[in-house]
């Protein structure tokens, strides 16, 4: 089961919430409210302005709702700026979440900056949430120990913060089961639905640019 929904994800999550639906697993990249005016133009660094809908953008209220929607045995995921993860997480603790893990994503093409004055950022976080007493699912991968670390390289084939397929494949992978359904609110592009797709989950997805919704929806109908 595919759900392409187009639309405010606050009112679609409302209704959702109203309607006793629930899913497995969520994972999604939220805006990370760190769009900014710059001067990196001639650096190959002027995408860093994301656009309208990454400014002064809530990072925390979406995750009361993502409470409601969550199954007691589910799993959240949530990517972030590293300047902004532990804030998320210990928001998602105060409202009785456990904090499992931190997820390190790092980037074989990172963004380039003044080299002489700074440390590359090659690298992103994601944060790995549980209901109280959950029985969550963990499929390890790894013949030995699942380590929470990924290396990617950045694609911006439809979206300025697109994550790699591979990425969400060995996500949905270790954290739900077939068949099990799993939400992203923030589809952006298509990556996350494609990837829920080709394992044989079930998948929900909001966006509400109808640019995405359209690039996304072709994508996924395309793919498998």
């Amino acid at each position: 089961m595919i759900d392409l929904k187009h639309g405010d994800a606050f009112e679609i999550m409302d209704k959702m919430i109203k309607d006793g639906v629930k899913v497995d697993a969520i994972i999604t990249d939220p805006p990370y409210n760190i769009a900014r005016d710059n001067n990196f133009h001639t650096m190959w660094r002027s995408w860093i302005d994301f656009w309208e809908w990454d400014k002064g953008f809530d990072l925390y209220s979406w995750i009361d709702k993502w409470i409601k929607l969550l199954d007691k045995n589910g799993s959240m995921i949530i990517f972030n700026d590293w300047k902004n993860i532990w804030n998320i997480a210990k928001y998602a603790e105060e409202r009785w979440m456990i904090i499992k893990d931190l997820i390190r994503l790092e980037k074989t093409n990172p963004m380039p900056r003044n080299r002489d004055r700074r440390y590359v950022t090659d690298f992103e976080v994601a944060v790995w949430l549980t209901m109280p007493k959950a029985k969550w699912v963990f499929n390890r991968q790894s013949d030995t120990y699942e380590r929470p670390k990924y290396v990617w390289s950045i694609e911006k084939w439809f979206h300025p913060t697109q994550k790699n397929l591979w990425l969400m494949e060995w996500l949905i992978k270790i954290h739900t089961n077939e068949w099990q359904t799993v939400l992203d609110p923030f589809m952006w592009s298509w990556t996350t639905g494609v990837a829920a797709k080709k394992l044989w989950r079930n998948f929900i997805w909001i966006e509400y640019e109808e640019k995405y919704f359209n690039i996304a929806k072709k994508r996924i109908e395309e793919c498998c």
